[in-house]
């Protein structure tokens, strides 16, 4: 009796646990914001080294490189850099995130494209 009460709590703990945001989950997602900027995004390759500043729970500033096609079909390296903020709720879901900032540039070109929330047109 005593193992399945103990079962039954260590259950609940670990259900009750909500998983704490990091730069990683903050990265993945700011892909996702780049990726819908693209003209090509399912094309889109990106690196898997988020790297930036964790700046409280819930803000973060992300950089990272990726190549893409761009408006003329050509491949091209470019870097971004995301000021995330998440919202709260299940990280996974793009909806519960925000930025305060996207800028994304061309390596070769340096053009730059700058966006101050998801709803930038």
């Amino acid at each position: 009796m005593k193992k399945v009460l103990f079962l039954f709590i260590a259950l609940i703990s670990l259900m009750s646990c909500e998983h704490k945001v990091t730069l990683i989950s903050a990265g993945i997602i700011a892909d996702d914001f780049v990726k819908e900027r693209l003209n090509f995004p399912a094309e889109a390759e990106f690196e898997w080294s988020h790297v930036g500043d964790v700046t409280s729970e819930s803000t973060f500033t992300v950089y990272n490189q990726f190549t893409a096609k761009n408006a003329f079909g050509v491949r091209s390296t470019y870097v971004y850099k995301a000021k995330m903020v998440y919202l709260g709720g299940e990280w996974t879901d793009i909806n519960n995130w925000t930025y305060t900032l996207l800028l994304i540039e061309n390596s070769s070109t340096r053009e730059q494209a700058m966006y101050f929330s998801p709803n930038d047109k």
